[in-house]
């Protein structure tokens, strides 16, 4: 009994470390440094940072015209869009640009479809860009642009005093095409107030892919040091037990899990090097899925040839009167 106790402790433990992990980074990620509102020699007057993108919004609003800035961590174009009547990004007013070979280029667009943009120029409406600026740097790509606040022609959205639902996403691409994949969000800003929020669904949806994953695996570790305490108090002490020893299990075992753990290392490793490098979230889920199964092949060929098999044999009164 003492044994499975103590077996009880270790998952339990360990569904403790993995949601102090989690609840440590998420508190981590919450304490912003101070921000430097001066962009490209232009000293901004309200900033927004999307957690989800990574990307970094600043505006100021002079007289009738608004001057923004973005700072994004990709090394492509960086966009941010204004109202789309849905489904999806269908009927925003977008502003995209990215840097290359020093030089900046810039497009206002029109998204025609919830999933395609075209240049508004082409949708029968105007460039309202005032005038703009562009930088890459080692840390991401830096986009400035100015524009009228009210519409200046057809599909152009006027900044009201109001909340509007803003659209933000990067690409890796030099180029107005290339998709942004994942690094993508949609939120609600009231650029005369400055008061924003997260659009959001569900209460996950601050957190990332990956610790979503870890707070299941603990509740799911906490969960089987629970079972396991509680069976141990039940079965109490077992005294009947038939121990059936394994032969010698060879080289062949051995092998076959040294092999499989070689692999579940290189798995994990992996895992780690996409999670920083920004990859997509099917790349990510089968990467754990392929750790998860190399960890249950270990557990079952190791349970398989080095484990004694145990025979309980005994009645327990639990007085249910069946």
């Amino acid at each position: 009994m003492k044994r499975y106790v103590n077996i009880s402790m270790i998952f339990f433990i360990i569904g403790i470390v993995l949601i102090s992990f989690v609840t440590y980074e998420i508190l981590l990620k919450q304490k912003h440094p101070k921000v430097n509102m001066t962009v490209l020699g232009t000293k901004y007057t309200n900033h927004f940072f999307d957690e989800k993108t990574k990307i970094n919004v600043f505006w100021k609003i002079n007289k009738n015209k608004i001057h923004f800035a973005l700072v994004s961590p990709g090394k492509g174009w960086v966009g941010i869009g204004f109202n789309p009547k849905g489904p999806v990004m269908n009927g925003a007013d977008i502003f995209m640009g990215f840097v290359k070979n020093g030089k900046t280029y810039i497009n206002e667009e029109y998204a025609n479809t919830p999933y395609s943009h075209e240049p508004i120029t082409q949708a029968g409406g105007k460039d309202c860009i005032l005038s703009y600026k562009g930088e890459s740097t080692p840390d991401g790509t830096i986009l400035t642009f100015e524009r009228n606040l009210k519409s200046c022609g057809l599909h152009d959205k006027t900044i009201s005093n109001k909340d509007m639902t803003v659209m933000l996403a990067y690409s890796n691409g030099k180029n107005f095409t290339k998709y942004h994949g994942p690094n993508h969000n949609e939120v609600h800003i009231n650029f005369f107030k400055n008061t924003k929020k997260q659009k959001s669904y569900m209460i996950t949806s601050h957190l990332s892919s990956y610790q979503i994953g870890l707070i299941a695996w603990a509740l799911l570790f906490i969960l089987a040091g629970i079972i396991g305490f509680a069976s141990s108090f039940v079965e109490k002490d077992v005294n009947h037990v038939i121990f059936i020893k394994k032969n010698t299990a060879g080289m062949f075992p051995f092998l076959l899990i040294f092999f499989l753990s070689a692999g579940e290392l290189a798995c994990a490793i992996w895992l780690i090097v996409e999670l920083y490098s920004n990859a997509i979230n099917s790349l990510i889920g089968i990467i754990t899925g392929f750790n998860f199964i190399l960890m249950a092949l270990i557990v079952l060929f190791y349970r398989k040839f080095y484990i004694d098999d145990e025979i309980i044999a005994q009645d327990i009164n639990d007085e249910i009167p069946w």
